[in-house]
């Protein structure tokens, strides 16, 4: 007999609560699964304590156990026995605290149940559930939970990394200064805990060579079973945000097993800070796929029609870095040129979108060649124009071929004749693009900035034109 009258009584007052979301795959399991086992006056009792739970709310108001006779219809004796099959079979932890005028308040917090998955692969309750129900019924309800499995031998994994998809974080993002107004804002108040699951989402990163990484380390420094998966995730996710290479990881994680038998996460990612501190300063990490805001877009979710409308699409999907590498035929960028579209990016603050302008424009006017002084120059005139868009770009890159063509036209016009019974060489054409060669049937009038509604109609070169023209003059240049 057990006495529960020395336990609880109907004064004492309760509340509820819970820090995980309950489903309805896990009101399926508790009724399927779990009520066999605890019984219907259990089930019965950890529905009603989550019926207390309003909706998006995680704590309840507080009530009597008297009400809760009254809500089940249920003597106390009988809660009180329910609620230990709860706690047994983990739905439940209770906590008592005892109050001033002698009575007491419990606080139910209500546990998730396990997923189908864990149920049936504990050895303990998928035994009872067996027992309980029998072969035939047992298979059956596991039959409800299960799924076919698909063979992916036909199929090529076509899922996208983590690293593949998203950017590294500038310096000043990643290790945030906790005196800061950012900082303040992404610490989370001590009296406070976010709402929790069973299972995480996996974030997947393909791009370290783990193979390099672990033929590196010295394996009487570092034992293989110091690698467990929390620290392959740990070592993946740095490298990644602080573009750190296999060998260099090998000397930091060794580095941080020093003095210590086992590899701490925290030393790991201390040392991997420093790492970066010490090789780029202040400088931002390395170059990420950046590509142009959608605030800043002009054709987001417009299907192109016309060669403009397919080019600034183009601009406007495609990161620089991405750039370069199709205009290098899939060719590795060197370092050089990525460090100028990481100046453009981080001191000019050009969009991305606005940076493939200028690179398209400068490789086919100077010969698929990266002028870093030029490319500067340009860069912060574009800048102190706050070109944001695509088209901006475009307009400009124009109008500068406008600048240079008379340029050439002066000066060509300005040399002094030769002999008159000389006639004038012409100048080849197939030496220089012909974005520089002046139209000479073209009119002197004021330069002015070219709109793009205009060029169908007045004939005027587009940015395409322009740059199929240096297409063709190289063809025409390599033959």
């Amino acid at each position: 007999m057990t006495w529960h009258w020395k336990e609880l009584l109907p004064v004492d007052r309760l509340c509820v609560r819970t820090s995980n979301y309950i489903t309805d795959l896990d009101r399926l399991t508790l009724t399927l699964l779990y009520q066999p086992l605890i019984g219907a006056g259990a089930h019965s009792l950890y529905a009603s304590l989550l019926s207390q739970l309003e909706k998006d709310q995680y704590w309840s108001n507080e009530l009597t156990h008297r009400q809760l006779m009254l809500l089940l219809g249920v003597s106390l004796e009988v809660i009180y026995e329910e609620r230990k099959k709860l706690e047994g079979i983990g739905l439940l932890k209770t906590y008592k605290r005892k109050d001033e005028g002698g009575g007491a308040t419990y606080l139910y917090e209500i546990q998730p149940p396990m997923t189908p998955k864990q149920f049936f692969e504990n050895d303990v309750l998928s035994v009872y559930l067996f027992n309980r129900l029998g072969k035939s019924h047992y298979r059956a309800l596991r039959e409800r939970f299960t799924i076919d499995q698909i063979s992916h031998e036909d199929y090529t994994e076509m899922t996208h990394a983590f690293d593949e998809v998203f950017v590294s974080l500038h310096h000043s993002e990643m290790v945030s200064n906790l005196q800061s107004e950012t900082g303040n804002a992404l610490q989370i108040n001590k009296e406070k805990e976010l709402l929790s699951t069973n299972e995480g989402i996996e974030m997947i990163f393909t791009q370290f060579d783990f193979s390099l990484f672990e033929k590196s380390l010295a394996s009487f420094i570092v034992p293989e079973e110091i690698l467990t998966d929390d620290v392959r995730k740990m070592i993946t996710r740095l490298a990644f945000v602080y573009q750190i290479e296999p060998l260099e990881m090998s000397s930091i994680v060794q580095q941080a097993l020093l003095h210590d038998e086992k590899l701490d996460l925290q030393q790991l990612r201390k040392k991997a800070q420093e790492w970066y501190k010490v090789e780029h300063g202040n400088e931002p990490p390395g170059l990420g796929l950046q590509k142009q805001p959608v605030n800043h877009q002009t054709m987001a979710g417009i299907e192109p029609k016309t060669e403009e409308e397919r080019t600034i699409k183009f601009y406007e999907t495609t990161s620089p870095l991405e750039l370069l590498e199709i205009r290098s035929n899939g060719g590795k960028v060197p370092v050089a040129d990525a460090k100028i579209i990481e100046s453009l990016l981080i001191d000019h603050q050009l969009l991305p979108g606005v940076i493939n302008v200028l690179l398209d424009f400068m490789l086919y006017s100077h010969d698929m060649k990266l002028s870093k002084a030029l490319i500067d120059k340009i860069g912060g005139h574009w800048a102190r124009k706050k070109v944001h868009t695509v088209k901006e770009a475009m307009q400009l890159a124009l109008v500068e071929q406008q600048k240079t063509t008379k340029e050439k036209t002066k000066g060509s016009q300005s040399e002094p004749q030769k002999r008159s019974g000389q006639r004038k060489q012409p100048q080849k054409r197939d030496k220089l693009p012909k974005w520089l060669i002046a139209d000479k049937e073209q009119k002197a009038t004021p330069t002015k900035e070219p709109n793009f509604t205009e060029k169908t109609s007045n004939g005027e070169q587009s940015f395409e034109q322009m740059l199929q023209d240096l297409r063709t003059s190289k063809q025409k240049g390599g033959s």
